[in-house]
């Protein structure tokens, strides 16, 4: 495993407990400070920011918005965990378990180390090295009801040049049910101080975004380009928007059809840049706010967070009409600790959030709305240590774990998942699961949960276990 497999585990990982706090503290001193990529020594940690973030922030909820109420099954059988094997397999090995009739598991033993899974696509890869580290062949599965479907997969040589550096690489990639996974081996390791890595476009299959970084810590910059997966051309996606007003960029946030972004600088702050009318406009400039940080919602709205101490407002903008709108205010930071156990945990990208109330009840937000839906029979107050909440890609479904801070790794002791459209709560208590060092939670597609473990004498011991709930 090289340093570009490692990153793409972390970039899905939900930290254990004591990094978490870590992360969280550090968030509080720096309240404008984005999670980004970084390089060298902080690449890891910034990258397990980037998905703590998705969970931790905080609000107070009106009485009167409580319309709709999610119901809690607790399941009365607990998992039972598998346990290491020693032999590992030349292909992924799966096999079933349907937990109280009404959580199906599957368990997959991977190849090695350079195995993983496609946040929120679907599929499973294996990559095979040299001893240099360079790629020798790569592999995709998809998982079909009970078995593994291998995939055709493709390559794309390309190479383009930023600020001076050459970028040339291939990307391995994939189609399956109108979406694309891939994965490139990166330009970088922590011996230099620039890489690349590709990203999936929702509904497009021909082409992906090229991601350009240079730096490291706060000399960190990226850029966007526009990758076609057919021909291997490289397009510059920001040309002739004037978005150097906004450099050095830090993170940049698309809509779906790549008509419009959000261009964020650690420096700069936040832009709105309009591909079709080659413009880019600072955020404060265009709604009136000091804006803290912004995510795209439905048809191109801007969901706009603004905060007043320790406190938030959250609001909607649309940037065809300049329609400005508060949803939420007055939000109070969840710390989730003795002093305040209560509070709002934000889902940045999602479109939703969870409001916990002073007697640890639960409802989740609808932050384009306003609306608010209980979660019937649940309370944060009955667990011990750490939680966290995590969104599907759609904002349909919401992920719940609990963790036991005295395990190796995440030690997941609760899984469950919030169905906002079927309005249940499906919840699982695990047992055996410090047999392995778990490292990973996140969404394997819409519907399953995908938590990745390891052997803890030997990191080569790779282990998926989905879960659809």
């Amino acid at each position: 495993m090289n340093t570009r497999d490692y990153r793409n585990v972390m970039e899905q990982l939900t930290p254990a407990p004591d990094l978490e706090g870590r992360i969280k503290a550090g968030l509080t001193q720096q309240p404008r400070r984005q999670a980004h990529p970084r390089r060298l020594v902080g690449k890891v940690l910034v990258a397990a920011v980037a998905i703590a973030c998705t969970f931790m922030v905080a609000m107070a909820v009106s009485p009167q918005l409580r319309a709709a109420v999610l119901t809690l099954f607790h399941l009365e059988e607990t998992e039972q965990v598998p346990g290491p094997v020693s032999e590992l397999p030349e292909e992924p090995e799966m096999t079933q378990n349907t937990i109280a009739q009404q959580v199906e598991a599957q368990y997959i033993r991977l190849p090695n180390a350079g195995s993983g899974y496609n946040y929120g696509i679907g599929t499973l890869f294996q990559v095979e090295r040299t001893d240099d580290g360079s790629i020798l062949s790569f592999h995709y599965w998809a998982i079909e009801e009970h078995e593994l479907v291998p995939l055709e997969t493709r390559t794309t040589a390309f190479s383009t040049t930023w600020e001076g550096v050459t970028y040339t690489d291939t990307v391995y990639w994939c189609e399956y049910e109108g979406a694309i996974s891939c994965y490139n081996n990166g330009t970088a390791g922590y011996a230099l101080d620039y890489d690349c890595n590709t990203i999936a476009i929702p509904g497009s299959t021909d082409s992906v975004i090229l991601r350009l970084s240079q730096g490291s810590q706060m000399d960190y910059r990226e850029y966007p380009m526009l990758l076609n997966l057919e021909t291997g051309a490289v397009t510059d996606l920001l040309d002739g928007t004037d978005w150097e007003k906004a450099a050095p960029l830090t993170n940049v946030r698309w809509t779906n059809d790549l008509s419009a972004a959000i261009l964020s600088s650690d420096r700069m702050g936040w832009f709105y840049c309009d591909r079709a009318n080659k413009t880019t406009t600072s955020l404060d400039e265009l709604t009136g706010l000091e804006v803290f940080s912004a995510w795209f919602g439905q048809d191109g709205t801007l969901i706009l967070l603004t905060r007043y101490g320790d406190c938030y407002d959250v609001w909607t903008w649309q940037p065809n009409s300049g329609t400005l709108k508060r949803t939420f205010s007055q939000l109070p930071v969840y710390q989730n600790n003795e002093e305040n156990t209560h509070g709002f945990q934000f889902f940045f990208g999602g479109g939703r959030g969870i409001y916990v109330a002073e007697d640890g009840t639960v409802s989740v937000l609808d932050l384009a709305t306003g609306g608010t839906t209980t979660v019937d029979g649940f309370s944060l107050s009955q667990w011990e240590g750490t939680t966290s909440f995590i969104a599907n890609p759609s904002g349909t479904k919401v992920l719940f774990a609990s963790y036991d801070g005295t395990a190796d790794g995440l030690g997941i002791s609760s899984l469950g998942v919030m169905d906002l459209e079927a309005s249940t709560f499906i919840l699982l208590d695990r047992e055996n699961y410090d047999a392995l060092y778990e490292g990973s939670l996140g969404w394997f597609d819409g519907d399953r949960v995908a938590v990745t473990a390891h052997g803890k004498d030997d990191y080569t011991e790779t282990y998926l276990y989905l879960y659809r709930f």
